[in-house]
């Protein structure tokens, strides 16, 4: 278990950081054409693959099921990749939305086409990543759609549809509603959870309407007394008094002790705490309960009666009289759940009455169905008898004509049997000729340039030719006595960030490093490739060099360096030398080796960078007061070079 948990945790790494090496700003919406989209899907990886597919299935939704499907289909694979248990590191990004939006978007297809197993597989799917990720509003709706799967599929089910003579069909529908119930719940608790009381307080009302449909009293009751701990928590004292003297009233009513002194324990601490953060008035008395006048009240109607109650209630309340504002807030509360219980026994008795009415209508249905099945039977029984002598002669021809393609198909079996087995070695062979192919490319692209490694691939071994370049020699000042004080590892951690930028910068200006030799390498500007402005390019990439080596010391971001750089520009003679057995790219001729002695010269001139006087004719700068002759190993007269840095 444990190496299937890290292979899922490399895959999920290998996702992200190709996530971040592709298309920059994909997610920002600089791809919104599906066509281009689609043309640029293969070339994305990871999150912006996954935003890719759910715009083409979006697209294609409406138009081309078949592609919808198809993008679906991969976005939900993809996501199950991105978002797996082990994998937290985008729980807290934007790329988890692309993810919701996979599955609940596939999810919705699936429901659509009456595939429910499968839809509700998604929709959990949905419903987990939220809730790990904390996106409240996509695990509502995929609780939601969770619970309409469970109905469709309980209605459509098989066992209702056998079942339903014996009248269960109602206990089906009360187990996808418990379902409902139970899920509105769970939402109210990560709600008051979360400190977000309003949505919790409206999805416990929401479920508490469910179960007053079903008639459960007790659950009604307990939920308003979690109604009331929630206003109590969210300091609406006076909610929480009402809901609280609710829920001990409904309690005492089913005859449960128990939680009726609960609830009333919770009132009185309610009404305490009130009273420590109001002082009551100096005329105030304690608590007490007061009668009312039955002139004043019992002949009046019920409606008129709550309005005065709360009326009373809202105006003790505003004078900071709280013993008798919680009077008449009880007694209205009574009023208006006894009100609620004659008006549900009322809708009870029309319901069942409207039950019964449906039943005569039904029985007088079956009837007349019973009087015209029988009258239909005898003239079934002659179709019938027709169709059965149709289909023995149907049945005949079938046969005859599936006997001579019989022998049709054997005659051409053998010869298409060697044809597909030929067909199918050569497509072995193209497809290891392919993959040998790019393994090819990606070793010689690990060892030099993809330049260098184009040339090794499509160039003969005998193929040289005769080329104008620019050459660069660099060498890293007084890394002999560096190297010796230091430890290995001390020492290629050194080389890699000093060569690390150098590579960059290089590359940037379309050169080549030819060859690395421990404290320095030859680089070439137009060899394999000429870009035309190659000894400008060598230039640049020089002074770039120099400053970036200077900065880096000065920052204290690499060890104090200095670097010596030689350019000359000339002609050389390129190309791939060896044998089959092993060949090298090369670039010889005098001006490689000028360079070299050029390079040499910055110890003598205590410089950092010198360009020959074929480079300079080639730039447009002034370095007229920096112009030096000199001469150099190997050559009788002396050339011109110039300081640069």
């Amino acid at each position: 278990m444990g190496k299937k948990h890290d292979l899922l945790f490399l895959r999920s790494c290998l996702c992200i950081l190709v996530f971040h090496l592709s298309v920059p700003g994909f997610g920002q919406g600089y791809l919104k054409d599906p066509q281009i989209v689609e043309a640029q899907l293969d070339d994305l990886f990871g999150v912006n693959r996954l935003e890719a597919l759910n715009i083409l299935t979006s697209h294609y939704l409406g138009s081309n099921q078949k592609k919808a499907n198809k993008f679906a289909r991969q976005a939900d694979d993809l996501a199950d990749n991105l978002f797996n248990e082990v994998n937290e590191l985008l729980l807290d990004s934007v790329a988890v939305q692309h993810g919701l939006k996979a599955y609940y978007q596939y999810g919705q297809m699936l429901f659509n086409q009456s595939k429910l197993s499968d839809a509700k597989e998604r929709f959990k799917k949905c419903h987990d990543l939220a809730e790990r990720a904390d996106e409240l509003d996509f695990q509502q709706q995929a609780l939601d759609m969770i619970v309409r799967a469970d109905s469709l599929g309980a209605e459509e089910s098989f066992l209702k549809r056998a079942l339903k003579p014996l009248a269960l069909g109602d206990k089906i529908a009360n187990s996808s509603s418990d379902l409902k119930i139970k899920s509105i719940l769970k939402l109210a608790g990560l709600h008051e959870k979360k400190k977000n009381y309003d949505k919790a307080i409206k999805n416990n009302k929401k479920a508490m309407n469910l179960m007053q449909n079903q008639g459960d009293a007790k659950g009604v009751t307990e939920i308003q007394a979690k109604i009331a701990d929630i206003n109590k928590n969210a300091g609406n004292f006076k909610e929480a008094l009402a809901y609280y003297q609710i829920s001990e009233d409904n309690f005492n009513r089913l005859g449960d002790s128990t939680l009726a002194q609960k609830s009333k324990e919770g009132r009185e601490a309610v009404f305490e705490e009130v009273k420590e953060l109001t002082p009551m008035p100096k005329e105030s008395v304690p608590y007490q309960v007061i009668t009312i006048e039955p002139e004043l009240i019992e002949d009046d109607s019920v409606l008129i009666r709550l309005d005065r109650y709360k009326s009373l209630a809202e105006q003790y309340e505003q004078s900071e009289d709280l013993s008798r504002s919680i009077t008449y807030y009880k007694l209205y509360n009574e009023l208006f759940s006894k009100r609620l219980e004659e008006q549900k026994q009322q809708e009870l008795d029309s319901i069942e009455l409207l039950n019964k009415a449906q039943q005569i209508r039904l029985l007088m249905q079956q009837n007349e169905l019973g009087e015209l099945q029988l009258s239909k039977t005898a003239d079934e029984l002659v179709r019938a008898a027709n169709f059965r002598r149709g289909l023995i002669i149907g049945l005949v021809i079938v046969a005859l004509l599936l006997f001579v393609f019989y022998w049709l198909f054997i005659a051409k079996k053998k010869a298409h049997r060697q044809l597909s087995v030929t067909y199918r070695n050569l497509q072995e062979t193209k497809g290891q000729l392919v993959e040998a192919e790019k393994k090819i490319k990606k070793l010689l692209g690990q060892q030099v340039s993809d330049d260098i490694a184009q040339a090794l691939l499509n160039q003969e071994s005998g193929n040289i030719t005769g080329k104008f370049v620019c050459v660069m020699f660099l060498d890293i000042r007084d890394f002999t006595p560096f190297a010796e004080s230091r430890k290995p590892e001390e020492i290629i951690a050194y080389q890699n960030d000093v060569f690390g930028f150098m590579i960059e910068i290089i590359a940037k200006h379309h050169g080549v490093i030819n060859q690395f030799m421990g404290d320095g390498f030859m680089a070439t500007f137009g060899a394999p490739v000429s870009y035309e402005n190659d000894v400008q390019n060598a230039f640049n990439a020089a002074n770039e060099i120099v400053k970036e080596v200077n900065l880096r010391s000065e920052e204290g971001k690499i060890y104090k360096t200095r670097v010596g750089i030689g350019l000359h520009a000339g002609d050389v003679v390129a190309g791939n030398v060896g044998t089959e057995i092993r060949k090298q790219y090369s670039v010889t001729g005098n001006t490689v080796i000028t360079a070299a002695r050029i390079e040499q010269l910055n110890k003598t001139f205590k410089s950092q960078l010198l360009i020959s006087d074929s480079v300079y004719q080639r730039l447009s700068v002034n370095l007229e007061d920096s112009k030096i002759e000199t001469q150099i190993k190997g050559r009788k007269d002396p050339i011109k070079i110039y300081k640069v840095a």
